[in-house]
């Protein structure tokens, strides 16, 4: 995980038989911001430059 390297950010799997019955699988959220789902936005992947975008939108710390 290229963004974990670089921002100070915890990284959970979850799958879909603890996500819900109405989870897409794969999706990704950033706290409750859905930021990628297949069959809908970005089709349930995420370049890491849309990834680090997202992190930076978020405020999420940047590591020194």
């Amino acid at each position: 995980m290229e963004a974990a390297k670089s921002f100070e950010v915890e990284i959970v799997s979850v799958p879909k038989s603890k996500a819900g019955v109405d989870a897409k699988a794969p999706a990704v959220y950033l706290n409750d911001k859905l930021i990628a789902e297949i069959g809908s936005l970005r089709e349930g992947a995420i370049s890491l430059e849309e990834l680090i975008k997202e992190l930076r939108a978020a405020g999420v710390p940047e590591r020194s």
